[in-house]
């Protein structure tokens, strides 16, 4: 889900494209470009780029609640790890949301941090929480980092898109009678397409998959 233009004020836009250029700007210093020299690896990155930018745009507006989609933050987490997950999110969302009626300099920023950074810090610590908490298998990275990552990464999303509304803009604080019901059944279909897809990835291309490692999941039966 995402902000509408009209909710955010431009002083908060100020301050979302600073958060967003810090954040970018630490993931971009951080992140292991040589990697994408690899292989296939640098078509797969802008692939997936452009593959979760079209999940963007594929998505609805349910009366006074923002708009709605999928994220797929998980999937690029998965796939390239944190700070390049980081960079993969900004671009999506530059990409997107020129494809969205509004201000674009207004709305990319804060699509950014909400629709990216969060859910993909909220990835990263779910699959933490997993390699230190669970046994290394297969299905704990399923089913825990994949699957139940990607639903917390879009409560996540969620819950910092209402409190960003309800903390800049009162009149177009969200219902939660309204809003919670929608947020379980996105953060189902997220679980659900993340699933699939680091099933399959893990399976038919396990170097298209950065976080999965045959020696960690498949060695130990």
């Amino acid at each position: 889900m995402e902000p509408s233009g009209a909710a955010l004020a431009t002083a908060a836009g100020a301050i979302a494209w600073a958060a967003a250029a810090a954040c970018v700007a630490w993931a971009a210093w951080r992140a292991p470009w040589a990697r994408l020299r690899e292989d296939e690896q640098s078509n797969v990155f802008l692939g997936a780029i452009v593959a979760v930018a079209v999940l963007w745009s594929i998505g609805a507006a349910i009366g006074s609640l923002p708009r709605l989609h999928l994220l797929g933050a998980t999937v690029l987490y998965l796939m390239f790890g944190l700070p390049l997950a980081v960079v993969a999110t900004a671009a999506v969302a530059a990409l997107a949301t020129a494809f969205v009626p509004g201000d674009w300099l207004l709305l990319v920023a804060p699509r950014a941090l909400l629709g990216g950074v969060v859910p993909v810090l909220a990835s990263h610590g779910v699959l933490r929480l997993c390699e230190r908490w669970l046994p290394a298998n297969f299905f704990v990275y399923v089913f825990g980092g994949a699957f139940f990552g990607g639903a917390v990464a879009m409560l996540a999303a969620g819950a910092a898109t209402s409190i960003a509304l309800t903390v800049l803009a009162p009149d177009a604080a969200l219902p939660r009678e309204s809003l919670v019901p929608v947020l379980l059944m996105l953060a189902f279909g997220e679980a659900t397409l993340t699933g699939m897809l680091a099933t399959l990835l893990a399976v038919y291309r396990p170097r298209w998959i950065h976080t999965f490692s045959d020696e960690r999941y498949l060695a130990r039966k």
